[in-house]
């Protein structure tokens, strides 16, 4: 009898590296595109020489005053920072992703050639400098070999934006929720939204001091925010619930509360609001099988 079970992971394997080689595609293409210089009226043509040198090369000199080119890969990664024991920061050069990416969104990369394919929200995203940042928790083995990669090495696949952004224009006032590694997709919401014109109040848990990320930021862009740690041992003791409840009791009336962290935190929040029948937004992440919606999962 066939096994089928490795039959149907080879055939799986092989339809995502063809979805690998096709979101390349759509890259090459559009990246030929903002290189090309009209002839005529409707006609243009490729300049080559222009597209090579800014995709893949860059002058370098040596100690003698020699001048060559270099191979730049793609999908370098430009900086990294540890946030906490367990999470770590990201900022992937990658301009066409960063061009297009909205919060929500998320990218499929690949460390290696023979890495697992695994998705991770955007968590931010600099349009003019081209880059896509990523925060993710060490938590398996995908991640610890992302994690073991340093400055200057490349990933091997990075392929996004994929996924429906979400759905924030029109929206005048709304408390943004995040739990634990959850801020870290709450944080583009949030940053949305202020660059929007929305009043912006964020609420931020932690368990304890220790694993607070990304602080600064919300600040950045939120007109307030409450900042929640299990222990006290930071900000005010207490359940992000707590502090949402206290500022709708205080007359803070809501178009919306989007909340992102673990379940059983969204599922407080959505206890909380539906007292004050205020409509509320979580992120449900699913198991993710293509990444791209073909396979109906």
């Amino acid at each position: 009898m066939p096994d089928y079970q490795k039959m149907y992971a080879a055939l799986f394997n092989r339809i995502t590296d063809v979805i690998g080689e096709l979101q390349e595609i759509q890259q090459l293409t559009e990246e030929m595109y903002l290189n090309t210089f009209e002839i005529a009226p409707g006609r243009k043509v490729l300049d080559i020489a222009k597209w090579a040198e800014t995709r893949y090369n860059r002058t370098v000199h040596d100690s003698q005053g020699n001048s060559g080119k270099e191979f730049v890969p793609m999908y370098k990664i430009l900086k990294k920072e540890p946030l906490n024991p367990t999470v770590t920061k990201m900022v992937i050069d990658a301009p066409l992703i960063a061009r297009k990416a909205e919060p929500g969104q998320f990218i499929i990369f690949r460390a290696k050639e023979d890495s697992e394919r695994i998705p991770l929200t955007i968590a931010d995203y600099d349009r003019e400098a081209g880059t896509v940042t990523i925060i993710f928790q060490i938590v398996g083995g995908s991640t610890m070999e992302l994690n073991a990669m340093e400055e200057g090495e490349s990933l091997h696949d990075f392929v996004g934006p994929l996924g429906t952004a979400s759905h924030l224009d029109g929206l005048k006032k709304v408390a943004v929720v995040g739990g634990g590694v959850g801020c870290a997709i709450a944080y583009p919401v949030a940053k949305k939204l202020h660059e929007l014109g929305a009043e912006v109040h964020s609420i931020v848990g932690f368990r304890n001091k220790d694993l607070v990320i990304l602080e600064d930021e919300f600040k950045a862009v939120s007109d307030k925010l409450a900042m929640m740690t299990d222990d006290g041992s930071y900000g005010e003791k207490g359940l992000v619930t707590a502090a949402l409840e206290k500022l709708i009791t205080e007359g803070n009336q809501y178009d919306e509360v989007i909340a992102i962290g673990p379940l059983i935190m969204m599922k407080f929040v959505c206890q909380v609001t539906k007292k004050y029948g205020i409509k509320t937004t979580v992120s449900m992440n699913p198991i993710m099988i293509d990444g791209t919606g073909m396979c109906g999962g």
